[in-house]
């Protein structure tokens, strides 16, 4: 071990407990406990800004055991805190351990709870806010900060603050981003295709977007409730009526599809994990997708005139994509792979075309 066994509680705001060990910094930390059923990359998703203002349980029973990479050594962890069953504490050649990543940047996590029994609470009464903490001496203290806890500002703490700009070889089209706090894995999908980049503050306005000449705009996905950033939805409202090519994933998506009229519910469990099952609607063609969401597009809001469903969760029918009717523009709950071998891959590949044939 890294450092001296020490007692952990989690406590979630209904007043249920869990006893187990300190992970990483000593303290407390409140936020929305969930669970992820990712099998691997933990790494990944510590540092996906998605789970900003949250707790992560992962399902996986042992983390750990590559330790973490020097090329993600500096990565920054974006959710308040880390839940796992079992971690282990011996680490490749020249990898920190789990301990030491959480202990460097800060995140207080726990350990040898029984993650069975937190998830099944989570998923049965839905996804409830939490807090992490090395004393329970003051308990009824601690349920009252967390009972008042809240996400908020998530976006405009974690998109960029200046312009970036990332050339391709040979580009074949220029593709605006907005970033609204995404996975960084989902340019790859871009400048593996022939596309130059502009990474955008998530407050750019459509004129703003216009003066860069792109010939598609992507939607990113981020953090938190879409209804909490209603400026970004005003700015969406505009960009849509450029005519240029939209992509619209996770929270973009979210937010695309409420400047449209459709309407936003929280789900009682959410989608978060790489193994989600959509289909294709018409089609007996099904996706893996991966997923973090909390809230999803109100079925019974999509009317027929404004956009066409493309897909749907096989598990809840949620809606998991849209087709506007007014613009050339799709929009998807989950993060589409940029693998080409991946189920979602034709995604992009569509995105391309339908810019290919706009500005023809």
């Amino acid at each position: 071990m890294t450092q001296q066994i020490k007692k952990a509680y989690l406590l979630l705001e209904d007043g249920t407990e869990f006893s187990g060990y300190s992970m990483g910094k000593s303290g407390t930390a409140i936020g929305e406990v969930v669970f992820n059923t990712c099998t691997a990359s933990y790494e990944e998703l510590l540092s996906d800004p998605t789970y900003y203002g949250q707790i992560v349980a992962q399902t996986y029973p042992l983390v750990g055991n590559r330790g973490v990479s020097r090329e993600r050594k500096e990565s920054e962890i974006m959710s308040n805190g880390y839940i796992v069953r079992e971690w282990c504490d011996v680490s490749g050649d020249g990898a920190l351990s789990l301990d030491d990543y959480l202990r460097e940047q800060g995140i207080v996590g726990i350990y040898g709870i029984d993650t069975r029994r937190l998830t099944r609470a989570l998923r049965d009464k839905g996804y409830m806010k939490g807090a992490i903490t090395d004393s329970l001496q003051n308990r009824e203290a601690l349920l009252e900060d967390i009972k008042k806890y809240t996400i908020s500002g998530a976006v405009e703490a974690i998109t960029v603050k200046t312009p970036e700009h990332i050339e391709t070889e040979n580009a074949k089209f220029r593709v605006a981003v907005l970033d609204y706090g995404f996975p960084r894995k989902t340019l790859d999908a871009f400048t593996s295709r022939g596309c130059s980049l502009d990474i955008l503050p998530a407050d750019y306005t459509a004129e703003q977007i216009a003066a860069l000449s792109p010939d598609g705009i992507l939607l990113s996905d981020g953090p938190a409730d879409p209804d909490d950033n209603p400026e970004l939805i005003e700015h969406i409202c505009e960009i849509i009526k450029s005519g240029i090519p939209v992509l619209a994933i996770g929270l973009g998506y979210q937010m695309l599809s409420l400047a449209v009229g459709a309407k936003i519910v929280k789900m009682p469990q959410g989608h978060r994990g790489s193994n989600q099952p959509v289909l294709i609607e018409n089609t007996d063609r099904l996706m893996v997708t991966d997923q973090n969401h909390g809230y999803c597009v109100a079925r019974d809001s999509v009317l027929p005139e404004t956009a066409e469903i493309l897909f749907s969760n096989i598990n809840d029918r949620s809606v998991e994509g849209l087709r506007y009717k007014a613009f050339p523009g799709v929009g998807v709950q989950f993060t589409p792979s940029g693998d080409r071998d991946s189920s979602t891959s034709w995604i992009f590949d569509s995105f391309l075309e339908t810019m290919k044939e706009v500005r023809a």
